[in-house]
């Protein structure tokens, strides 16, 4: 439904290449030029900068690349929606790590009786996040920050985030600085809990760097493991370890300095036409957790 034009624009943003770009739409080296200079000048602004073989996307050409692929992904499934008189859709869901063993669940099994779940995509924030953006999910499970100006959301709930350890190893501290002698177990780069931690402590003008040693790990079953063979300190979200604490294999550090409940929501494309269908799975969502 897209004018090709602006289909060329979104390959070229991504592969940063005319070459890349002719080949992937099949056609002529030219014909890409052709039709990026054409859109310019209709548009009356510059969309790319050549500068000898590399190319770049000016802010605007960037912003309306990242418009189209919006709208071709959305008028896509529209399309697809309505060639099926109307039926629940089908749909692809993503889900950060930290909420895959807790909320995930019983996320899909309240969505079961009205659509059909396609494919579930499990990854750290950034990545649910490019992919919501790429129509590779058509919407995300994320406790992370995003950017609002490209997506929208819906809160689901809210979750406490809390420092725990081993209850073994008698760490008695008031504030965070007080753990700077510990080990600090986190998740990698793009992690929305890393991000919740790293913002609160840069706001506290601290850095992951003032714990004796950072050890980075993908997998927050895993920190939840290690926590409870040895020493250290995690930060994570309390349903992730509400067992492991009624249990006696973790304890629950109640820091004076640290009290953060931060929302957790399903996350899609900015002003998308699917908006009351997602507001309809997180209503059914709550009804089922009620009961």
């Amino acid at each position: 439904m897209l004018d090709k034009r602006f289909q060329t624009l979104i390959v070229l943003s991504k592969t940063l290449s005319y070459t890349k770009t002719a080949n992937q739409l099949f056609i002529t080296q030219p014909a890409v030029s052709q039709q990026i200079n054409t859109l310019e000048n209709e548009l009356n602004m510059q969309l790319v900068i050549t500068n000898k073989r590399q190319i770049t996307l000016t802010d605007a050409g960037r912003a309306l690349a990242r418009y189209a692929q919006q709208v071709q992904i959305e008028s896509s499934k529209l399309v697809t929606h309505l060639q099926n008189n109307h039926q629940d859709l089908n749909l692809k869901l993503g889900c950060t790590l930290s909420l895959s063993s807790t909320l995930l669940p019983d996320f899909i099994s309240s969505l079961s009786h009205r659509s059909q779940l396609m494919a579930s995509e499990i990854g750290n924030t950034s990545h649910i996040l490019k992919n919501i953006r790429e129509g590779k999910v058509d919407f995300g499970l994320i406790e992370g920050n995003f950017n609002k100006e490209e997506f929208d959301s819906i809160q689901i709930k809210k979750e406490n985030f809390i420092c725990v350890a081993n209850p073994d190893a008698n760490i008695k501290a008031d504030t965070v600085s007080d753990l700077f002698a510990q080990n600090l177990y986190i998740r990698e780069v793009g992690s929305g809990s890393r991000e919740i931690l790293e913002n609160w402590l840069s706001t506290q003008n601290f850095q992951l760097n003032d714990f004796q040693q950072v050890m980075e790990i993908a997998s927050p079953t895993v920190i939840v493991q290690l926590l409870q063979q040895s020493k250290g300190v995690s930060f994570i979200y309390e349903s992730l370890v509400t067992e492991d604490i009624d249990q006696g294999k973790l304890k629950k550090l109640n820091l004076k300095d640290f009290k953060i409940s931060h929302p957790i929501n399903l996350v899609f494309l900015k002003n998308s036409y699917f908006t009351n269908t997602y507001q309809q799975l997180v209503n059914d969502f709550n009804r089922q957790t009620a009961n």
